[in-house]
């Protein structure tokens, strides 16, 4: 917790509010706690008039990095500027918070807001501007037949005995009629292919049939009729069901000494109509050092065309987990660099990509968070997105926003993550991508500083990517093809595995590489690269130990110990 690190902020912020409570008459403090999920809490009332409001101040986890709470202390619309359970928009929010602001600043600032809308002669209920445009993705929000026998299927059927006759689901692809096998068996649990996607589900026809594991050196019958067939299974053992009646499409799966072949079994007409089985692939394609990628979690922020196609890389390279956040929607002008296509346009872009991971790796887990860093959002919800960012091995900034940017730095250097961030240049003439590592890098704001010194030695300014974070970014949209994308978002990718792989041995002699696409600002020719030394990081500092501070944690401990026993 933020205040067991800087104990003298702990205490300042103390002092800040008992001095606001000395000079205003209209501020009182009525409790100091911890809450259930032990933040700091402050009780507090302001006085307008003959209105009291009775508010709550809620530290987030994440203090200083993220701003604090201020709400009524029961459900209570005071405001036109309030979110979801009462939190009120202040003049300090994700969008603009800086970790100097302090609680006492949060209630003049909330003082404000309620004097200025409080009824007076001229209206009843003056309502204050905005001080934000609400995004569009916060007013979007509450929104030739073949058979594939995959590796395991293949591995299921090669374990189980025959002969038997067994119950199978299968999934048939409405757009190109291609049979997948979904179950297997009516065992609790029933045996699911783990490599084919639920989400198949929505654009496939369910089918029943049977799978027949014939003895270990039996030949599968040769095709005939479907009486023929089935008499053929029942003497081999695999009998159907008596009395059984096929469905229209009732399919059989025939697995013999490791060949399997799916059959179309027609009652009626008695016909059997044999599907192209596309048999799985042999062979190791992958390093078996990324079998580590699978147990290891990336915090991507922004799913934009560079993050879409990092984070399907490293899917495919191997990384299991996934936590998506960016509030943006995906539209058609988005296809032409998007890795996303029509099926997604309309949503969430990060709900977009979590489907396409899973489509791709069904085993991957992919959380997502619709919320818009440093951006206006509450600031509840902006510190559970940031605790989830801390829990992640590696957090990709992908936004090429300077507000996230330093709002990820802090954070990570909290958490001790290591940060990756890139940026792809107006025009698609060339990017960067840079990191900084706990310990190894300085730190990411440091680093980003160094890196705009290099190209101040050489006599250029560092180029600024010509779109923010976000659809409604005012600098309007990146003129990049999606080549130009593709390329610095691969090297991103082939960085971040190296982070996660090998923090310490790393296959990069620096942490940063200013990437040329064209002869153009810095580059010579196509493919120029710079690489920037970024240099040692810098000393890390103890905060001091402050007896105040520490008295006031070991207090509140002892009395929420006290409240959860009487409880």
């Amino acid at each position: 917790m933020w205040y067991m690190r800087d104990l003298g902020r702990l205490a300042s912020e103390q002092a800040a509010l008992a001095d606001l409570e000395r000079r205003e008459a209209w501020f009182t403090v009525a409790s100091i706690y911890f809450d259930d999920q032990v933040r700091l809490c402050f009780d507090a009332e302001i006085e307008i008039g003959p209105k009291r409001y009775p508010i709550r101040l809620t530290y987030p986890q994440t203090f200083p990095y993220t701003p604090i709470s201020v709400l009524p202390q029961s459900p209570e619309r005071w405001s036109e500027h309030q979110w979801g359970r009462g939190e009120l928009c202040l003049e300090w929010g994700p969008d603009n918070w800086t970790p100097d602001i302090t609680g006492a600043q949060m209630v003049e600032s909330a003082y404000r807001l309620l004097h200025g809308e409080t009824p007076n002669d001229v209206e009843a209920h003056p309502v204050l501007p905005s001080r934000h445009v609400e995004s569009l993705g916060q007013q979007l929000r509450a929104s030739a037949v073949g058979f594939v026998l995959t590796r395991a299927l293949a591995s299921k059927l090669d374990a189980t005995p025959g002969p038997q006759l067994l119950p199978m689901d299968f999934f048939m692809r409405s757009t190109t009629h291609v049979v997948i096998p979904l179950t297997v068996g009516d065992e609790d649990p029933v045996w699911r292919d783990p490599t084919v996607p639920e989400a198949l589900k929505a654009s496939s026809l369910t089918l029943k049939g049977h799978v027949a594991i014939l003895p270990a050196g039996m030949p599968i019958p040769a095709l005939g009729t479907a009486s023929g067939l089935k008499k053929a299974l029942a003497e081999a053992g695999c009998s159907y069901p008596e009395g059984y009646v096929s469905d229209v499409l009732d399919m059989c799966l025939v697995h013999a000494d490791g060949v399997a072949r799916l059959f179309w079994v027609k009652d009626g007409a008695d016909t059997v109509t044999e599907f192209k089985c596309l048999p799985e692939g042999g062979g190791v394609r992958m390093e078996p050092s990324r079998a580590a990628l699978g147990t290891m979690t990336v915090g991507l922020v922004g799913c934009g065309s560079a993050g879409g196609k990092i984070a399907t890389s490293l899917a495919r390279s191997g990384v299991g987990n996934f936590l998506f956040v960016d509030d943006d929607v995906m539209l058609p002008e988005n296809l032409v660099r998007h890795d996303l296509d029509w099926d997604a346009v309309g949503d969430h872009k990060a709900e977009g990509l979590k489907r396409r991971i899973e489509m791709i790796v069904p085993a991957a887990k992919c959380t997502v968070r619709r919320q818009q860093l440093a951006g206006q959002e509450s600031s509840g919800s902006i510190d559970g997105v940031l605790a989830l960012l801390q829990t992640c091995d590696l957090i990709i900034d992908a936004t090429a926003n300077a507000r996230v940017f330093n709002l990820l730095g802090s954070v990570v250097a909290a958490a001790r993550k290591p940060l990756l961030w890139l940026e792809i240049y107006g025009g698609g003439f060339g990017g960067m991508i840079a990191r900084s590592r706990p310990g190894l890098d300085p730190a990411p704001q440091i680093a980003r500083a160094r890196i705009e010194a290099v190209c101040l030695e050489k006599n250029v300014v560092a180029p600024r990517a010509t779109a923010g974070y976000g659809i409604d970014a005012l600098s309007g949209p990146m003129i990049a093809d999606d080549a130009d994308v593709a390329v610095i978002a691969a090297h991103a990718t082939r960085f971040a595995i190296d982070t996660l792989l090998s923090p310490g041995e790393s296959a990069f002699p620096v942490s940063a590489y200013l990437l040329g696409l064209k002869a153009e600002w810095l580059f010579l020719q196509p493919f120029h690269t710079f690489p920037v030394d970024l240099g040692q990081p810098e000393p890390e500092v103890t905060p001091a130990m402050d007896p105040n501070g520490l008295a006031t944690v070991q207090r509140l401990i002892k009395e929420r110990h006290d409240r959860n026993a009487a409880a």
